[in-house]
Formats: structure tokens, C-alpha cells, sequence
């Protein structure tokens, strides 16, 4: 990401809160590398002058006072932006937050998508050439609401129905605007590789879907059954999910359950559509009955479901990963071709009419943004 300094921008949150910590690392991530740091740990790595600070501390002791003005000292003298999320917004606590050297001050539980679009202009002001406005706001409403469901989702709190409905809806009409290219671009910035492949294969079903002529409603279901096709992944342990090289066969079996563990969660909720929780349980079936979690093979796989899986391989092959250089999208196209009866060849004609379209031959050179958090591939 190349911010307002001149160079690549890193994103340094700083929490006295483990678990808010790893929330909003996870949210910020969606612009690029997000460091995560207690104020007692060091920084040095990080470049002062080309950090984005946001400050997620207890102001209301004097010694955490004391301690932020410490772990902030080098940030302030270089000049970095600096944005505090402050927990009590009472003017003594605002008060000291403008003193530590904050360029802006917001309450700690202001809504995601007001946070995300403020650090995005900071990163990116308005005369930068980019994604249209309205497409970058789509892409931060879908990717608060993934925020939003994958944080209920690792609690064990029921899912946020809103947060659903505004995830698919911000997806689909970004498809209905036709640029995919820009919604890939996006995509490209955001440095957890769960979100960045959930928000991909979302993109990728949605596109899809409108290429083909759904009607809306079916495109919602698509699209929803995209959104939480991972959401499993969320009770997988995080030192597999984000291990920084392949699994271990071990590791992989613990990994492979993540279907029926997402298909489960959203069975006990109750309310979603057969063809969602389907979607979500096989996304990993293939044709030939290879795939897992149950082998099913032929017409035990729906259409919608091998659609997913297209879209959920071909994510897994463009994107690149610690392990892996990204696939250009002709040679990821040519695998799904390769992969033979295991895929719905005609399905995957069509998906090549979409992928391979010019507009969109410039995939691989986005594919080279290299995410440091995860192995999360849909093989």
C-alpha cells in the first residue's frame, strides 16, 4: 500500500486489551499490513515516519498515561498521523490524548466502517487515483460486516443477521457495477488471509452469478452461501490458521473439519436457506468424490455448491502465500481445466468467459501483494 509518506505504510495498532488487540488487528488489516503491539513491546522494526498509528489505551491512571508517552515517544517525533480510540471520551481523557499526540480522537466503539473509511482517506486522500468512492465504500461495508461475523463467530455468539444481509448486499451491487477489477484491487490490500479470501471468492461467486443471469434472489443466496463458506475457520486454532508454511498432515485433518464445523454453527442457529447451509458443508466436495468432508460425488452436488467451489479453487491458486508464489490467472485457469471430472467443466467454460476477460488479465501482478498471516487456501 503506498500511504500519503511517499512509501509503503504501515498500520501500528497499540492496545493495552489482548482481545480487543486481536479484533482490531484483524479489521485493520483491510488496508494493508497491521502491526499489533502492547505498549510494552518494542517496535524498532517499523519505520516511525511511515506509520499510521491507532491507539486503543486506557487513559485513566497515570501510570498507563505514562506508559503510552513512552511507547509513543517515536511516532511523535517523527510526525506520524496518529488516531486514539478512547474508551472514556470525557474531556480530561480527550485532554490527554491531544497531549500524547493524537491527530485524531474517536470513541472506542464507534462503528467499523466509520473507523475503516477514516484511515482509509488518511492512507489514500480523496485526489488519489483508485477505486471510485462508492465501490470503496461497498468494499469496506462488506468487509466490516465479515469483521463483524467472524468475531461472533470465534466468541460463539449467534451471528449477526445484519451483518450478513449487509455484507451480500454491499458484494452484489459492486458486481452490478462491473467492476470486478476494482473490487480485486481492493482485495489485494487486505493482509489477513481469511478475510482477504473470503472477500475474494465473494466477489468472484457475485460476479458470477450476475454474469449468468440469476435472478436476485438466487444471487443473494450465492452470495450469502459465499460469504460464510469459510466461517468455520473461525474455531480453527489460530497458530494453524495463520501458521507461516504448509500444514502438517496433522494440521491439515484439523483444518479439513472447518465445513462441518461452519455447517454445524449455522444449523444450531437456525434461519439460514438449505442452499446456504449446503454450500457451506461441500464447498470442498469435488465431482469425482474426492473431496471431503463426506466424498459426495455427481448429483449429490448441486449446482450452486460447484459453482463455490470453482470460485473458492481459483481463489486459492491467484493468491499468494508464504509457501506459494501467486498463479497468473490464465495458469490457474488452465488447473481448473486440468483438474478434469473433479469440476463441472461447463461451469468452468463459463467461469473462464469471466475470469480470462482483458479487463481482468491484470489479476497476477495484485496476486504479488504477499500476506504474512495465514495458509488459508481453499485446497
Amino acid at each position: 500500500m503506498e500511504g500519503f509518506f511517499g512509501g509503503r505504510t504501515i498500520v501500528l495498532l497499540i492496545s493495552d486489551c489482548e482481545e480487543r488487540r486481536q479484533a482490531l488487528q484483524r479489521t485493520l488489516s483491510l488496508w494493508g499490513p497491521c502491526v499489533a503491539l502492547s505498549p510494552s513491546q518494542s517496535s524498532r522494526e517499523i519505520d516511525e515516519s511511515r506509520s499510521l498509528l491507532v491507539v486503543d489505551l486506557d487513559l485513566s491512571g497515570r501510570k498507563s498515561i505514562e506508559t503510552a508517552r513512552a511507547a509513543l515517544a517515536p511516532y511523535r517525533l517523527a510526525g506520524a498521523p496518529c488516531i486514539f480510540l478512547l474508551r472514556d471520551m470525557s474531556s480530561r481523557c480527550q485532554m490527554q490524548a491531544n497531549a500524547l499526540g493524537a491527530t485524531d480522537i474517536l470513541p472506542a466503539d464507534i462503528p467499523v466502517t466509520v473507523l475503516l473509511d477514516k484511515i482509509g482517506l488518511m492512507l489514500a486522500p480523496p485526489d488519489r487515483p483508485g477505486p471510485s468512492a462508492a465501490l470503496q465504500q461497498r468494499f469496506v461495508a462488506a468487509s466490516a460486516a465479515l469483521s463483524d461475523l467472524m468475531d461472533a463467530a470465534e466468541r460463539g455468539d449467534g451471528l449477526p443477521v445484519e451483518a450478513i444481509d449487509d455484507s451480500v448486499e454491499a458484494v452484489n451491487r459492486a458486481a452490478d457495477g462491473g467492476d470486478l477489477d476494482g473490487w480485486l484491487d481492493m482485495v489485494w490490500r487486505h493482509d489477513d488471509a481469511t478475510y482477504q479470501h473470503c472477500l475474494l471468492v465473494s466477489g468472484l461467486v457475485a460476479a458470477f452469478a450476475q454474469r449468468i443471469g440469476f435472478r436476485e434472489a438466487d444471487r443473494r443466496l450465492m452470495t450469502e452461501a459465499a460469504v460464510l463458506h469459510d466461517i468455520g475457520k473461525a474455531r480453527i486454532p489460530l497458530d494453524i490458521l495463520r501458521k507461516p508454511g504448509k500444514l502438517t498432515p496433522a494440521e491439515h485433518e484439523i483444518m479439513n473439519q472447518h465445513p462441518q464445523i461452519g455447517h454445524d454453527m449455522l444449523v444450531a442457529q437456525g434461519g439460514f436457506a438449505p442452499a446456504v447451509l449446503t454450500a457451506v458443508l461441500s464447498h470442498h466436495e469435488y465431482l469425482d468424490g474426492s473431496g471431503y468432508p463426506h466424498g459426495l460425488a455427481g448429483d449429490h452436488i448441486p449446482d450452486p455448491v460447484r459453482i463455490i467451489t470453482i470460485c473458492d479453487v481459483y481463489a486459492a491458486l491467484i493468491e499468494r502465500r508464504s509457501y506459494k508464489p501467486p498463479m497468473s490467472p490464465a495458469e490457474a485457469y488452465a488447473v481448473l481445466v486440468a483438474m478434469g471430472e473433479k469440476l463441472d467443466l461447463d461451469l468452468v467454460r463459463v467461469f473462464g468467459e469471466i475470469m480470462l476477460d482483458a479487463s481482468i488479465a491484470r489479476l497476477g501482478r495484485y496476486g504479488a501483494h504477499v500476506s504474512k498471516r495465514g495458509t488459508d487456501t481453499a485446497a
